[in-house]
C-alpha cells in the first residue's frame, strides 16, 4: 500500500514558483549543475518520526528530487515533545503520509511517495533508490536495512539519539558500518530519552552525509561515524 503525492495539484498554473527561485538560496553553495543533478536522485527515508521527519523536511527544501517514505507508525502525544509533524491534528495519522503531505505544502519539485508499512514488505520498485538513510529506533531493523542495502548495492546514511547524545555514520555498499556499531541484537528495553534539539541535529548531518553522497563527493564518515556530544559540546569522529 503506498499513497503518492502529486505536488503539482496543490497550486495553480498562475502561482507556479519556479526552481530557479525556489532554489535561488542554494546557489553559491551547490552549482546550477548540482543542483540539476539532486533534481534526479531518489532517496528512501527508512522512519519517519523524529529523525525522519527532519531528514525528509531537509531532503525536500534542498531540491531532492523524489523520496519514498517507510513508516507504518502513527503518530501518539509521546511524540510531540521531538517529532516535526507530530502536532494535534496529526494525532493517529500515519507518519510517512503526514511527512509526505508536508513536503506537498512546500514546493512542486519534489515527488514524494508515502509507504505505511514496513522496509521490509516494500516491493522492489520502492527499493529503486540512490540512497537510503536509516531513521529508525530498532536494531535489528537498522541490521536488516543494512543487509539489504549491501545486497542492492546502495549507500546507507545511519543515525541514532539518545539525549544529548547521537552519532551519525555511512556505510558504502560491501562495507560492514552497522554491523560494527550493533554487533548483536539489542535486548528490548525502556524508551530512550531522546530531546528535540538532539533529532534536529543528527537529521541535518544525515542529511548532510546524503546530500555528499548524492554529489558523488567524499566524506571522512563514509565507513565510519562521528559521536556527537551536545551537552559537552564534543563532536568525535571515529578513527
Amino acid at each position: 500500500m503506498r499513497k503518492a503525492i502529486n505536488n503539482h495539484l496543490f497550486l495553480g498554473a498562475s502561482t507556479m514558483p519556479s526552481f530557479a527561485d525556489t532554489f535561488a538560496r542554494n546557489q553559491g553553495a551547490l552549482s546550477d549543475a548540482e543542483q540539476r543533478l539532486l533534481q534526479e536522485k531518489r532517496v528512501a527515508v527508512i522512519g519517519c518520526g523524529g529523525l525522519g521527519g527532519y531528514v525528509v523536511e531537509e531532503l525536500v527544501r534542498i531540491g531532492v528530487g523524489r523520496l519514498h517514505l517507510f513508516d507504518p507508525d502513527v503518530f501518539s502525544p509521546s511524540n510531540c515533545n521531538r517529532q516535526l509533524n507530530a502536532l494535534q491534528s496529526t494525532q493517529g495519522r500515519n507518519k510517512a503520509e503526514a511527512a509526505a503531505d508536508r513536503a506537498a505544502d512546500i514546493h512542486p519539485f519534489s515527488a514524494v511517495v508515502a509507504y505505511p508499512q514496513d522496509f521490509r514488505a516494500a516491493d522492489q520498485a520502492a527499493l529503486q533508490v540512490d540512497a537510503m538513510v536509516d531513521c529508525l529506533d530498532d536494531v535489528q531493523a537498522r541490521r536488516d536495512l543494512a543487509n539489504l542495502c549491501n545486497r542492492r548495492g546502495v549507500p546507507l546514511v545511519h543515525g541514532a539519539v539518545s539525549g544529548w547524545y547521537g552519532q551519525v555514520g555511512v556505510q558504502l555498499p560491501g562495507f560492514d558500518l552497522i554491523k560494527r556499531l550493533y554487533p548483536q541484537r539489542a535486548a528490548a528495553g525502556p524508551a530512550p530519552s531522546v530531546l528535540s534539539f538532539t533529532v534536529a541535529v543528527i537529521a541535518s548531518l544525515q542529511v548532510a552525509e546524503a546530500i555528499k553522497l548524492l554529489l558523488g563527493q567524499s566524506s571522512s564518515l563514509h565507513n565510519s561515524w562521528m559521536h556527537i556530544d551536545l551537552k559537552d559540546g564534543d563532536f568525535l569522529r571515529a578513527e
